[in-house]
């Protein structure tokens, strides 16, 4: 268990480290001011000055940038995203921006899912076990509840929901008490 753990920190490590000399190597425009992750509205928009023009002469490495920064606050549950979405809207205009953020959300999104069930989910049995019971017993009861309301309904329409509500039910439930 504590090998996860440590895997984990190496993850976190690693992405630190690498979203640091991705930041060092690129200036913020003729500034030259270190860059950090803004907390409030003023400071993003003192950061959307310093990086316009850089992101004028360097698309791509402003772009990249962005990209890591947005993928490593996603992947590891940093908050803070939001502020983000606005200097995405500011540095690559509000369509490009929009795309951008939505793409990076999902895939920041999988990443934080693939990390907590790979390091996390043997410590939340192991430190919860009592919440963990709970949380399947109330999930348990929605996919049972939902299976009994939808029956009726799914055997008039095959097409619209080709798998029987068991093989819903019983597909659900081989994750559910997975341990």
């Amino acid at each position: 268990m504590w090998r996860r753990l440590a895997g984990l920190l190496f993850v976190f490590a690693a992405a630190t480290a690498a979203l640091w000399l991705l930041s060092s190597r690129l200036s913020a425009g003729q500034a030259r001011r270190p860059l950090r992750f803004p907390s409030d509205l003023e400071e993003l928009r003192e950061l959307a000055e310093a990086l316009r023009e850089y992101e004028r002469q360097h698309r791509g490495a402003a772009l990249a940038l962005f990209c890591a920064a947005y993928l490593y606050k996603q992947s590891f549950a940093i908050p803070g995203s939001s502020l983000l979405n606005v200097l995405a809207g500011a540095l690559f205009g509000p369509w490009t921006g929009l795309v951008l953020c939505s793409a990076l959300t999902s895939v920041g999104a999988t990443f934080c899912y693939l990390l907590s069930g790979t390091f996390g989910k043997q410590f939340v049995v192991y430190y919860f076990p009592d919440k963990v019971a709970l949380l399947q017993i109330k999930v348990l009861h929605r996919i049972i509840s939902s299976v009994c309301r939808q029956e009726p309904f799914c055997h008039k329409s095959p097409l619209w929901m080709p798998f029987s509500p068991g093989t819903r039910c019983s597909n659900c439930l081989q994750w559910l008490w997975q341990h």
